[in-house]
């Protein structure tokens, strides 16, 4: 196994924003909001850098993003991620 810098090491709050910008980029068909996307997962400070107007932003979208997903179970359009 090799050996891992600790520069190399992702925090797990800037993966998870990695990952949605990534999933939100690969279900955006506008190629301009696409490609502002994909700049953000390359150029964007590590989470614990941003100031508190980023984070409060960051936390309405995953606060609507929650109620998102529970609206959509409720109404049987997805299910909880368990084995069926």
């Amino acid at each position: 196994m090799p050996n891992v810098e600790s520069d190399d090491v992702v925090d797990p709050g800037d993966a998870a924003i990695q990952a949605l910008a990534a999933l939100t980029a690969e279900r955006t068909c506008d190629e301009e909001k696409r490609d502002m996307l994909m700049d953000f997962i390359l150029t964007a400070p590590p989470l614990v850098e941003w100031p508190p107007d980023w984070r409060e932003i960051l936390m309405d979208a995953c606060r609507f993003i929650i109620n998102l997903a529970e609206d959509l179970r409720l109404k049987g359009k997805i299910n909880d991620g368990g084995d069926e």
